[in-house]
């Protein structure tokens, strides 16, 4: 199975990665940028270009690891009806693809991402939509050489999913920015409150995180919530979130108060 990788960020230099390890042929890394497409390619040792009229035609997959506001104009650009072409994204339709190949679908890890930061891809959900049970029984025998876990989900489904993510990963580690700066201001090691981060991620296993939830907003602890808004006076986006967190925390676990 050859595979050609269309972006050199994030996704496809951890999925690059990941499929090199399981012997899948990863034939060419295209970016617009030519510096960050060597820069993959020679990660994979495969061969690298900038120029879209380059790109090699006879893959089986073409994986477009690209910012939805990019990839139909590089879409436009393409003109290769053979082969498997297939996005990564959360919350673009699988049918951009339409008038642009026959053969194409989704192919999207569920996770967050850094260059930097090695993923053990065995257990990363990727979740699979297709046009055709053919396209699909391909991208399913392609995600189970790098993982353990795929489901088939439609864009709408995939479209939730996406908006869960934002706020399990992506808020949520805005909050943890938070933390360490106000940790830093206080000239306090980021490491002491890790223990705390890890064991909140770690209750939710073997229970849900409305059952998991604790803390002064859930108990509506006044006192404290009051304390903590005037240290937040000189911090004016902070306090204003702390508020909206603090309200919707006692709404949801004290509905009738």
């Amino acid at each position: 199975m050859e595979v050609v990788l269309i972006g050199s960020g994030n996704v496809a230099t951890q999925l690059g990665l990941a499929l090199k390890d399981k012997n899948v042929t990863v034939k060419q890394v295209y970016s617009n940028n030519i510096i960050h497409a060597e820069k993959l390619g020679k990660k994979l040792n495969v061969s690298y270009i900038s120029n879209i009229s380059d790109i090699y035609r006879k893959a089986d997959i073409y994986i477009y690891a690209l910012k939805d506001s990019v990839l139909r104009s590089v879409l436009k650009k393409i003109n290769i009806p053979d082969g498997i072409h297939v996005h990564t994204g959360g919350s673009i339709s699988m049918n951009v693809f339409k008038g642009f190949a026959s053969k194409f679908g989704v192919f999207y890890p569920l996770q967050t991402f850094s260059i930097n930061k090695p993923v053990d891809f065995s257990n990363i959900p990727i979740c699979i939509e297709a046009v055709s049970m053919e396209v699909q029984k391909k991208l399913v025998e392609l995600a189970g050489l790098i993982s353990q876990k795929t489901y088939i989900i439609n864009s709408e489904k995939r479209k939730s999913l996406h908006l869960a993510a934002v706020f399990a990963s992506n808020f949520t580690n805005y909050l943890y920015d938070a933390a360490y700066k106000i940790l830093q201001d206080s000239g306090i090691d980021f490491e002491i409150i890790q223990p705390l981060i890890l064991e909140t991620a770690e209750k939710i296993k073997t229970m849900t995180p409305f059952d998991a939830q604790t803390g002064p907003a859930m108990r509506m602890d006044k006192k404290t919530i009051s304390a903590h808004l005037s240290m937040l006076n000189k911090k004016r986006d902070l306090k204003k979130i702390y508020k909206l967190l603090t309200y919707d925390i006692n709404k949801r676990h004290n509905p009738n108060n």
